[in-house]
């Protein structure tokens, strides 16, 4: 074995190397980076150090091989309150209550069969997937990069120039926030109206009633708050359970339809048929409205980055689980849809007989032929319906707690506290903030039915736009600031990013478009309308009370200069010159020396120049008897300065002495 290969590590005595320190002046090493040289290599960690690869080393210094999954949040310079306790698993489960595949495909039904049946509710959903992937991909690279329970808004902040930096993430923010709480709103005041038209399995006479229906989504909202609280420490096992029962609803539901019904349509029909005759709209048009039914659904996916605190390893699990839950998604409803497809009634059997009965339990009822059967079909779903209500009230809890840590909601201090339930943490105001909002949104249900109706449209886009702003400022910014992440888009980032813009847009429109025409008061679409009010607030809360208060993203700004942001006055320089340091005392000045390349391998000597801090001062003398290789027991492989570091590349160390990472 060669003397290289047995001890890398060489010539690290004290006395073994001269001081060259004019090596270093144009190095532009960080303070950062030499405070944390001046630690792994402190005389009490060479034990520890002595074992270890040079690359290693490398990584100990520049912070690389930090396993404490707390180190992502420091970057943000944010207390770690709450506990880091869900994997990627729970995330996929988490995305999957979110988008609610067959409750949201189920109650939204009504709105494919209208513009287009077959073609628009099978191919639409298989498009919008495919976009939504695009955009959950574009999504997770950032989210990867900047890892933060504030999400996109902190994301925003980051990836925007520095002119519009805070203003950006205002605005993302608060349509992240509405779009939460809107959307936690939607899903269980459609709940509560679903569970209630079972009633219309047996009287097909039924009529909705305003008030039973708002009585029963107070108690869903409750209930979802109650789960929350109490059941925190287990909310990964109901982020798990959530894939299975939706899995499973999925598939009994199928297995019963096709058994039971007496007619099916044939295969033509299910793939290629296509009538918007009911919709008024020209046929391109009547495809592109339908669509609404999967841009509903697939959505939340950009609320999951604010469980951020709470996922190990969030770099990674967050966009692993991101991207799954969609691609997860995306092929259930596939498998939902076409059984449906398969056994589909008369749509005037649907949809000409009582609106106040969804079209998803008239399936169940004429295909099952069987009051109790469809009973527990639309119990199944009721299920999913639940696990939905519970997974929306987390994301929101916990975009509200982000918010509010960076005093952008009044009373901040309120809504930042933190209670222990069962030993587990929990944002307990911002849940309680959560709900009440949502039972106020729900009260105006009372009034207007389309106003309520609009609120819930605004919801995914208000989401929607929130996700496009990050993705717009990143490409505007070349896509810079998301190099070096964990989750590479590579070469096709461009395509995919610009893919996701368009689909975001596309989807304001779709959304924003009513479903019949002609257009009456009461059929018309006012969702952009309830938007652009959010817009209205944001800009009027902006101006008297988020430019002064709101503070943005707090980074560590001992980051690389790509990462470092200061929200107020942004430093174009985050390095200083080696001689600033080395006027000090107390102070540890280190050096690199014969930086080359020979065959593939780089040589690399550090030593000291001056040693005089009392608290971290070298031995002038090392016992080599102690440092000496274990292997070959030759003195000179000891181990106070790096040579031969074969596992570094000579761009890592370029990268790492320019103040960055490698």
């Amino acid at each position: 074995m060669s003397e290289q290969s047995r001890n890398p590590l060489r010539f690290l005595t004290t006395g073994g190397v001269q001081t060259q320190f004019h090596r270093l002046q144009d190095a532009a090493v960080s303070s950062h980076l030499l405070e944390r040289a001046q630690e792994t290599l402190n005389p009490t960690n060479l034990m520890d150090v002595a074992h270890q690869t040079p690359g290693h080393i490398l990584d100990m210094i520049t912070g690389e091989d930090q396993e404490d999954d707390t180190e992502d949040i420091e970057r943000f310079n944010y207390k770690q309150e709450l506990q880091r306790k869900l994997t990627v698993t729970s995330i996929i489960g988490l995305g999957f209550s979110l988008m609610g595949v067959p409750f949201g495909m189920s109650t939204t039904l009504y709105i494919g069969l209208i513009d287009g049946g077959s073609v628009t509710l099978l191919w639409g959903w298989v498009v919008v997937a495919i976009l939504s992937l695009c955009t959950a991909l574009s999504l997770a690279e950032i989210c990867s990069k900047y890892p933060s329970s504030g999400g996109i808004y902190h994301q925003a902040a980051i990836l925007a120039s520095e002119k519009y930096s805070l203003i950006c993430s205002w605005f993302t923010g608060w349509f992240l926030i509405i779009g939460n709480w809107s959307m936690f709103t939607s899903i269980v005041y459609g709940g509560a109206q679903f569970i209630l038209s079972i009633f219309g399995l047996k009287d097909s006479g039924y009529r909705q009633d305003s008030f039973l229906v708002l009585l029963l989504f107070f108690i869903m909202v409750l209930l979802s708050g109650l789960v929350n609280l109490k059941f925190a420490n287990r909310l990964d096992t109901i982020n798990n359970l959530c894939v299975i029962w939706t899995i499973g609803t999925v598939l009994i539901i199928d297995i019963i339809l096709l058994i039971k019904a007496r007619s099916r349509n044939d295969i033509n029909f299910v793939l290629s048929n296509f009538d918007a005759s009911r919709s008024g709209w020209p046929p391109v048009i009547a495809f592109f409205v339908g669509l609404q039914p999967a841009a509903f659904t697939l959505q939340g996916f950009g609320m999951i980055p604010a469980m951020t605190d709470e996922v190990k390893k969030p770099e990674k699990n967050i966009p692993k689980g991101m991207v799954l839950a969609v691609l997860v998604a995306g092929i259930t409803g596939v498998i939902f849809i076409i059984p449906i497809l398969t056994i589909l009634p008369e749509l005037n059997l649907l949809l000409d007989k009582n609106p106040d009965i969804m079209p998803i339990d008239l399936v169940f009822k004429l295909a099952t032929e069987s009051y109790l059967i469809s009973f527990l079909l639309v119990l199944l779903l009721v299920g999913a319906v639940c696990f939905a209500g519970i997974g929306s009230l987390t994301t929101s809890s916990r975009s509200t707690y982000a918010f509010a840590r960076d005093n952008a909601l009044p009373c901040n201090w309120i809504w930042v506290q933190v209670k222990i339930i069962d030993e587990t943490t929990v944002p307990a105001n911002a849940l309680f903030l959560s709900m009440g909002v949502a039972c106020f949104l729900g009260v105006l249900s009372l009034f207007s039915t389309s106003a309520f109706s609009a609120f819930m449209g605004s919801a995914v886009i208000s989401l929607s736009i929130a996700n496009g702003i990050p993705i717009l400022s990143s490409v505007l910014g070349k896509r810079k600031k998301v190099k070096g992440t964990a989750f590479k888009l590579k070469r096709i980032g461009y395509v995919l990013n610009i893919i996701s813009l368009f689909w975001i847009v596309l989807t304001v429109v779709i959304l924003c478009m009513p479903i019949q025409i002609p257009i009456t008061i009461i059929s018309m679409n006012y969702a952009f309308v309830v938007f652009l009010s959010f817009t209205l607030f944001a800009a009027v809360s902006w101006i008297f009370y988020g430019k002064d208060h709101f503070q943005g993203p707090q980074l560590d700004h001992h980051h690389s200069a790509e990462q470092s942001i200061q929200m107020h006055s942004l430093s174009n320089d985050n390095t200083k010159d080696l001689d600033d340091f080395s006027e000090h005392k107390d102070e540890t000045i280190y050096e690199a020396s014969n930086i080359d390349s020979n065959e593939g391998s780089t040589s690399f000597a550090m030593s000291t120049s001056k040693i005089s801090s009392p608290s971290t001062s070298f031995p002038d003398e090392v016992d080599l008897d102690v440092l000496q290789d274990e292997d070959d027991g030759n003195p000179e492989n000891s181990i106070l300065g790096w040579d031969l570091l074969d596992d570094v590349s000579p761009t890592k160390l370029n990268r790492v002495f320019k103040g960055g990472s490698a």
